[in-house]
């Protein structure tokens, strides 16, 4: 990505970013310094409901933002697979290819930038409990971190908790998302990506569908297919390689780039890094509270 970007040439990156925040923050410096531009596949934003309960929260429908839950379980690690020779699990699990974090980074990085992406809320501190719970194993593979986020104006900064785990029997890709704030709450599943519950305080719960009513401009331009059909997770990758396409359309073009463009970029990567080693950082002090 470094020579890439060296060379101006436009990068679309997995995640996490890098194995350690120093070559995070370096990365992000030749990223700055390169006018070429850096997309990062956190593809989970790129789904329609997402788009929505953003938009939903942006435009205050929620009111001030109090509570933020975020889990990602999986099952998929809850024996000592990567002693069977299976390759997934074999670099997900190495610390010398995966850095710190295991559940950590591998899932916990997804959760977190979710819950920032939809909230728009920018994280404080932390406090981690992490778990090795396979023996043998030289990473996490469950974790349990409490969240506090930076206040925004006047109001009490939001609290917050997080829960991965790839020991999870029963869980595949269980990414969920829950969001309350004083006037109403939100709630999104990964599972079944074309529905959002929105509940207005006292007022019964709601379900908004993708491309229903009640769906708004910022959904329905990320939208491909009628109301009704499976639109999901390929989608969702492609709505990043979209909105990038876009990106650097109107970077060709000498034009600045629509706002409705939405995209993580190197800033949302270094940011996932920092929240990993965070955690870690936490768990060590038997989970003190650290600044991210």
């Amino acid at each position: 990505a470094k020579e890439f970007l060296k060379r101006g040439i436009h990068v679309i990156c997995d995640k996490p970013l890098t194995s350690n925040l120093a070559d995070a923050k370096k990365l992000k410096k030749i990223a700055d310094e390169s006018g070429a531009l850096f997309v990062l596949t956190h593809n989970y934003t790129g789904y329609p409901m997402v788009r929505q309960a953003r938009e939903m929260i942006a435009n205050g429908e929620l009111g001030d933002i109090r509570v933020v839950q975020a889990e990602y379980p999986q099952d998929w690690l809850t024996e000592a697979v990567e002693q069977t020779g299976q390759k997934q699990a074999a670099w997900r699990t190495d610390p010398a290819q995966s850095g710190v974090g295991g559940s950590t980074g591998d899932i916990g990085t997804h959760a977190y930038n979710l819950a920032a992406f939809i909230t728009g809320l920018e994280l404080d501190s932390l406090a981690a409990d992490l778990d090795s719970f396979v023996p043998g194993r030289r990473l996490d593979d469950n974790a349990h971190v409490m969240l506090r986020f930076k206040a925004k104006g006047s109001e009490k900064p939001a609290k917050g908790m997080l829960w991965c785990s790839q020991v999870a029997p029963g869980h595949e890709n269980g990414l969920m998302v829950r969001v309350y704030g004083t006037k109403g709450g939100l709630e999104w599943t990964q599972k079944d990506p074309n529905y959002l519950w929105y509940t207005p305080f006292g007022e019964s719960k709601r379900l908004i569908t993708r491309g229903g009513a009640g769906s708004g401009a910022a959904a329905g331009r990320v939208t491909r297919v009628p109301s009704g059909h499976p639109e999901g997770y390929l989608e969702a990758f492609a709505t990043i390689y979209t909105e990038a396409a876009h990106a650097i359309n109107a970077r060709k073009k000498g034009k600045a780039v629509d706002k409705a463009v939405v995209y993580p970029t190197v800033d949302d990567g270094v940011k996932g890094v920092a929240f990993v080693e965070a955690c870690v950082a936490s768990s060590k002090r038997n989970g003190a509270w650290v600044k991210v």
